[in-house]
């Protein structure tokens, strides 16, 4: 595996805060701490979920991935599925649970409003979803089958002028418990809030060939202590990376190595490429990801159309030392991830 050294050099320094998130930062689509010159008095633009759920509890199995894109100017679902993950690490999803249940992308939502409970959200009437937000906490119910809880961590991230260009970003990390088809799931999860620009007026303008690595990876030690490594790396120069364990003081930083061998999908002739393991390295520390499953869209097809795009699902450990965690959520996305792009940032591609 080769190292590729990534600092920020983009004209837009990190910034970043590690905080609370309080209901007054959900309570509209237009909260204070991105309403000012500098986040372009953004308003909300996405809202997503996103979970790896485990039936029963069971980590020895594969996970289950639930995810729900919203566009929020729009009014509807960008896409949203529990996904059948693939069975190794260069396969296509295996499809969608109840597909005809779960609402799919297009199906329009309610305005984002307060309920009865003093919770804020949306939901569509057929099929019927619901997500739900407060300061503790989120929910989210699919249909008949599928309904979570997702418990708030203790540090939430705030970021202006994200990865994406000119967006800023509230992430939530969660610990996430629920049903699926009557049966307990046990997961962990995140809650993603983008904040676009007004002037830009939404999400379409800001992904035309744009090419990233993303990995997150989240996990409860055997002695519970939670922690998560969130890395953006953006091959025009913006770069972001975060660590957070319990008991300890979290890392921001805009300098990485990322370590790893990519390989072609074997289901395209484009050049898109996917890593299987990575070693990821700032601050002194090091972060071992082990692919284990593979995606393409997260949708009921796979989006073999999607040139550039490849995903990777697996297990993860911080350290030299390997060991398991009690739960675990990965989600590794390569955009623009062309062999010839690879081999120019100093990559090995096989």
């Amino acid at each position: 595996m080769t190292k590729v050294e990534f600092i920020n050099h983009k004209d837009q320094p990190l910034y970043a805060t590690i905080k609370d998130v309080n209901n007054k930062d959900l309570a509209t689509k237009k909260p204070e701490v991105f309403d000012n010159d500098y986040d372009g008095h953004s308003i909300l633009s996405l809202a997503d979920i996103i979970a790896m759920v485990f039936p029963n509890g069971d980590v020895t199995q594969k996970p289950m991935l639930y995810i729900r894109h919203t566009d929020m100017i729009k009014n509807q679902y960008r896409f949203g599925d529990i996904v059948e993950l693939g069975d190794t690490y260069l396969d296509v999803q295996k499809g969608v649970y109840h597909e005809e249940e779960i609402a799919q992308a297009g199906t329009k939502i309610s305005e984002y409003h307060e309920f009865e409970d003093g919770m804020y959200g949306f939901e569509s009437k057929e099929p019927f979803s619901q997500l739900k937000f407060n300061e503790d906490y989120f929910t989210a119910k699919e249909g008949d089958v599928f309904s979570i809880k997702g418990e708030g961590w203790p540090k939430t991230i705030f970021e202006h002028q994200s990865m994406y260009n000119h967006v800023a970003t509230i992430i939530r990390p969660a610990t996430v418990s629920g049903v699926y088809e009557g049966k307990p799931i046990f997961g962990l999860g995140e809650h993603d809030r983008l904040f676009i620009p007004t002037e830009i007026n939404g999400f379409d303008g800001i992904t035309n060939n744009f090419g990233y690595v993303y990995m997150n990876m989240m996990g409860i030690r055997e002695d519970g202590r939670r922690e998560q490594a969130l890395i953006s790396l953006e091959f025009s120069g913006k770069i972001f990376a975060y660590y957070y364990i319990d008991g300890e003081e979290p890392i921001l930083t805009d300098h990485v190595t990322m370590e790893a061998e990519w390989e072609h999908l074997p289901y395209v002739n484009d050049g898109t490429c996917v890593f299987k393991d990575a070693i990821f390295r700032f601050c002194g520390k090091e972060f071992h990801f082990e692919g284990k499953w593979g995606c393409k869209g997260f949708t009921p097809k796979p989006r073999v159309e999607k040139h550039g795009q490849s995903q990777i699902f697996g297990t993860w450990y911080e350290g030299k030392i390997p060991y398991r965690h009690r739960v675990y959520l990965t989600f590794g996305e390569n955009m623009e991830a062309y062999d010839v792009k690879l081999k120019e940032l100093g990559f090995d591609v096989k």
